[in-house]
């Protein structure tokens, strides 16, 4: 059976009423839009003007890179309240934005000069949806092209929830954002690296049944631990892939040539990839 589309849309609809108290790494740091736009850099000066860059999601902190004059910026994003709330058009560029999936993007083939996303791939149910997003990815980029993405990516040696909870109750993380990816990544894996966020919520509640002790141990606002109410009752899930287990399923359409990491809390799970497009099999 496919996944409900309509379901990953619960958390997002969720989301975009509360944005702005959302967190790295959750959202991107500057420092993160600037390293998806060094990673394209080489594509957009092949190709000249005028470049069009293709954003998957509405994340400000892309749309609202430098990039290059005269070009154009089209985002597409399958969540309408997520537009409504956080939608603005670029400042450098003519842009525009889409309601659309990603698996069957309105675009011709070999369009877009740049793809780049935060969190894009993990917005997928599964470690199965990946390769659909992956092959329209690759028919609407030139062959020259590249693709920027910021990806959550679960360590190869999973960490216990134990482990988890007695560093938070030791105020040993930063943000509650950080701490709720590593209770994310610390569930077990099935072979599609899916999580619903109903689990992520409900391991969550039983390791701190008391978010004022939590907040005060680990010197966070309390009203942070709230944020992750928008995961009650919802059906959506986010996939957490290993880097080989993200790189085997790219493999039939790009090959991830670099890989970027920053210096924040949980960065080293969170780099920026650089893919390039594979030649389409005979």
């Amino acid at each position: 059976m496919q996944p409900d589309p309509h379901a990953q849309e619960g958390v997002w609809t969720r989301h975009s009423g509360q944005w702005q108290r959302i967190g790295s790494p959750l959202k991107p740091l500057p420092e993160d839009a600037r390293r998806a736009l060094s990673l394209v850099q080489p594509a957009l000066a092949e190709a000249g003007l005028p470049s069009k860059v293709l954003v998957l999601g509405v994340t400000q902190e892309l749309v609202q890179l430098p990039w290059p004059a005269g070009g154009r910026l089209l985002a597409v994003d399958h969540s309408g309240p997520m537009i409504a709330s956080l939608w603005r058009p670029s400042t450098a560029v003519s842009s525009e934005v889409l309601r659309a999936r990603w698996q069957e993007l309105p675009l011709p083939d070999a369009s877009v000069t740049a793809i780049v996303g935060d969190g894009s791939l993990n917005a997928l149910p599964s470690l199965a949806g990946i390769p659909a997003v992956l092959s329209e990815a690759r028919r609407v980029l030139r062959p020259a092209g590249l693709m920027a993405l910021r990806c959550f990516i679960r360590p190869d040696r999973q960490e216990s929830l134990e482990a988890v909870r007695d560093a938070a109750l030791q105020g040993q993380v930063g943000s509650f954002h950080a701490l709720k990816w590593r209770v994310a990544m610390a569930l077990p894996a099935d072979a599609g690296f899916s999580v619903a966020v109903t689990d992520i919520l409900a391991s969550f509640e039983q390791l701190f049944p008391d978010r004022d002790e939590l907040a005060r141990r680990a010197g966070w606002p309390r009203e942070s631990t709230d944020t992750i109410e928008a995961y009650r009752g919802t059906d959506t899930r986010y996939c957490f892939p290993t880097l080989a287990a993200l790189a085997e399923v790219a493999a039939p359409h790009f090959s991830i040539v670099e890989q970027r990491c920053g210096e924040y809390e949980l960065a080293e799970r969170c780099p920026t990839l650089c893919f390039r497009p594979l030649p389409e099999s005979a």
